[in-house]
């Protein structure tokens, strides 16, 4: 018999966001929940969106309530939003632990996963593993969080952060001692992944789970994606003051004759930008370089939000861009 939810509903800013992802799981919840993925890798350059999506999904499956409201009060609503349920679990180098090392998810942090579930439960159990961070925001990550703040979700702790997985944090051996329970975890158990990539996580978990693009609907007046920009960002990224300055020019013109939101093209920017740095993953020096382009695109974002002319604003990312020194200094 299929176990079906009655009207489960995501919180409307997420479905703002995230329209695609939001009416699959939504519908999905109100359907058929014994189909409800064991394992989820979601991707993207959006962690704390990712975050806040996962929270949103493990608020829906403990909710108490016949409809499930983005609203809800109930026990397990309430202790989700405060991140104090006791099933629903974050793991990070700092979060479910017992060690006092900071900068991996641990052999020890994976067999504690797998020892919980030996435990019954009446809760549907949800872990959502990230790397993160306990520091100072950057304007960026307090940009980011007031968006989501219309959620009510909170954080393990002040100025926690959650940032992407990668193979240096969650290394080999500790996925691997995971791969068990995550193909056969018990009933109502819900493995989440956040990561930039699913390159990121080792190829057998990802074989594993459904693997889902968290990316922000698309508001500009034509596709941005129609844009070439292996043609455009000719050189890139070894770029000079000069292709730097013609650059610029040639984007804010095809914006204007496209009718591009420009917001949209600096998120497909970042999306481009991030490719490379998945080419490079392994190398530091270009894994920093590109990681850089990524913060200078989000700054330029920031600028045009308090209206600065969008020719200065892309001039500036670009001479930026060229001052880093691309891929000849590697």
């Amino acid at each position: 018999m299929t176990n079906v939810v009655n009207n489960a509903v995501i919180n409307p800013l997420l479905k703002e966001k995230f329209p695609f992802v939001s009416n699959y799981f939504e519908t999905l919840i109100n359907n058929d929940l014994q189909r409800f993925p064991q394992s989820i890798v979601f991707e993207g350059l959006d962690i704390i969106g990712q975050y806040m999506f996962s929270m949103e999904l493990a608020r829906i499956l403990n909710c108490t309530k016949d409809v499930k409201k983005p609203d809800c009060d109930c026990i397990n609503c309430s202790w989700i939003r405060d991140v104090k349920h006791p099933s629903v679990n974050i793991v990070s180098p700092i979060n479910f632990k017992d060690d006092a090392s900071k900068t991996v998810i641990s052999i020890n942090q994976a067999k504690k996963v797998t020892s919980s579930l030996r435990e019954t439960s009446d809760y549907h159990r949800v872990f959502i593993f990230c790397d993160a961070q306990v520091k100072e925001r950057n304007a960026d990550e307090t940009d980011r969080i007031d968006e989501y703040k219309r959620l009510s979700t909170g954080f393990p702790e002040e100025n926690w952060t959650p940032m992407p997985l990668n193979t240096k944090v969650f290394k080999a051996e500790a996925s691997n001692s995971l791969l068990k329970s995550i193909e056969e975890p018990p009933k109502r158990t819900t493995f989440i992944f956040l990561t930039q990539n699913r390159e990121d996580l080792i190829s057998t978990i990802v074989s594993r789970s459904n693997v889902f693009k968290l990316t922000a609907s698309v508001k500009g007046k034509s596709n941005v994606s129609s844009i070439d920009f292996k043609i455009l960002l000719r050189n890139y990224p070894d770029l000079n003051i000069q292709d730097a300055l013609e650059i610029a020019g040639e984007i804010e013109a095809e914006i204007k004759s496209s009718g591009i939101d420009i917001f949209d093209f600096l998120n497909e920017f970042q999306e481009y930008a991030l490719s490379f740095l998945r080419g490079d993953v392994n190398n530091d020096t270009a894994f920093n370089l590109f990681n850089s382009h990524i913060r200078l695109i989000q700054k330029a974002k920031r600028r045009l939000k308090t209206s600065m002319n969008a020719k200065v604003v892309l001039e500036s990312l670009f001479l930026d861009i060229a001052q880093c020194g691309g891929k000849n200094g590697i």
